[in-house]
């Protein structure tokens, strides 16, 4: 019989462990455990040598007594608690299979068992309930523990993205305006040179107009006064008496005589438009005007000589850099490279916006970019922007960016002539192909010292690297 919870808990000590209800004719076994004299029989007819479903301890014979005493105190208790409900969840506590209470936790299969289910898990590490509770109970206190540390974790990291976010729009509006700023320069310029032009042309129309309809007045004006003439001398001629027509003729003749001499024929005015100076090449007259605003910071570098490693030979003019057969005698000084094959430019830049182009056209390795003023020049150098080196370089078929982490850039042509550029508030080295200005690497960081530019032509490879390197100097 199930009783309430409260009873329940009151007659715990009064249950038997097999059925896990009041014992019903207790008995008790040599080893003083009691259970229903019904249960302990049936769990010893499965049993070749009997023993205590509860401590384990082997009996030496199938030997009980009935513990009258303690069936008397469970009849008492009994008719103390017959009014009070059942207890509906009992029958969780119970196994499906047995019937008996889930005393035991097997640790390899993490399930409650009975002790008639031992036998069926051969082998296996079996806890009590309330030891098995306080392991899983601790595994959970650690695995929160964990799930805490990660939540606070990601959490970290959404804020991170969050900002990351916030950085990219924040850039993308600062940049829309910066393209739009440029491109409103050359629209009002291009504006103001359109406008200008045009009123140039309506001025020269109304002139040319002008002239035109002043010289057709007068023509309208001889027109009428020979269309007046016309008519009077007509009328004269349908005089038909001739004393009349003789009286009043020499007055009209000389009339006539005297407007054929005051009369000038007027000549058709020509006059065109100037047509070279609205249908020339327009565009490229604006463009040379255009460079008045023009300011894209092109720099016109040469090299150091005072930097240029001992085997470099630098051109006459300082642009271009080769590979000499041997070391040249060179004096030592604290700026020269003396291991990598290295120069760097003559002007160095704390402020504005630089652009200059290499040609590398022909080389199979290259080094290019902008260093600090203050890095050490001497043996073996780790190019990083951590270093004070900013550079794309160029070996076989591998195009490389020395930023932090190292990356190999994938072009899907080979550039002939490389652009760099410098925007030193802004915190700018990007790299193009200078043929048709795509991009193809930006490093950003913040400068506080002088920048130079960089160059080394790496060695000749067997020859097949010998091309020089060279300064292009732009102009517009």
């Amino acid at each position: 019989m199930a009783f309430s919870k409260r009873a329940g808990d009151f007659m715990e000590e009064f249950n038997c462990s097999v059925c896990l209800e009041l014992l019903n004719v207790p008995v008790i076994l040599v080893c003083g455990h009691n259970f229903c004299r019904s249960c302990i029989d049936r769990v010893w007819e499965t049993m070749k040598q009997p023993f205590c479903p509860y401590c384990r301890q082997e009996c030496t014979g199938k030997i009980y007594a009935v513990n009258r005493q303690l069936a008397n105190a469970i009849k008492r208790v009994k008719i103390q608690c017959q009014e009070e409900g059942p207890d509906p969840h009992q029958k969780d506590h119970l196994c499906m299979e047995h019937k008996l209470k889930l005393e035991l936790c097997c640790e390899e299969d993490e399930c409650l068992v009975c002790s008639l289910c031992v036998p069926e898990h051969p082998g296996h590490t079996f806890f009590t309930v309330q030891k098995a509770f306080g392991m899983y109970k601790d595994k959970l206190t650690t695995s929160l523990s964990h799930q805490q540390s990660g939540l606070k974790h990601f959490e970290e990291i959404k804020c991170q993205q969050e900002m990351k976010i916030s950085e990219i729009t924040d850039d993308a509006r600062s940049l829309q305006l910066h393209v739009t700023s440029e491109f409103a320069k050359l629209h009002q310029f291009l504006k103001e040179k359109e406008e200008n032009l045009i009123q140039q042309l309506k001025e020269e129309e109304t002139g040319i107009l002008k002239k035109m309809e002043e010289n057709l007045t007068k023509i309208k004006e001889n027109i009428n006064a020979f269309q007046e003439s016309v008519s009077n001398i007509q009328l004269q001629l349908q005089q038909q008496d001739a004393l009349a027509f003789l009286k009043e003729i020499k007055s009209p003749i000389l009339r006539l005589s005297k407007d054929q001499k005051e009369t000038d024929v007027p000549n058709i005015v020509a006059q065109k438009m100037s047509l070279g100076v609205y249908k020339g090449p327009l565009q490229y007259g604006i463009w040379k005007e255009m460079k008045s605003i023009l300011n894209p910071g092109l720099a016109n570098l040469v090299l150091d000589t005072k930097t240029a490693h001992p085997d470099l030979i630098l051109s006459k003019g300082l642009t271009s850099i080769t590979l000499g057969i041997k070391r040249q005698n060179l004096p030592h000084c604290p700026q020269r490279f003396d291991e990598w094959l290295c120069v760097l430019g003559s002007e160095g830049f704390m402020s504005g916006r630089h652009y200059w182009e290499v040609k590398v056209e022909n080389k199979t390795g290259w080094c290019l970019g902008v260093t600090r003023e203050s890095i050490n020049r001497k043996g073996a150098i780790i190019m990083s922007p951590e270093n004070g080196y900013w550079t794309l370089c160029h070996s076989g078929n591998i195009y490389k960016v020395c930023d932090t982490t190292p990356k190999d850039l994938r072009l899907w042509e080979k550039p002939q002539r490389i652009g760099m550029y410098l925007d030193y508030e802004g915190g700018q080295v990007s790299f193009y192909n200078a043929a048709n200005m795509s991009h193809l690497y930006t490093f950003t960081d913040t400068f506080t010292e002088r920048l130079y530019p960089f160059f080394n032509p790496y060695n000749n490879n067997g020859g097949k690297n010998a091309a020089p390197l060279k300064l292009f100097h732009l102009k517009l």
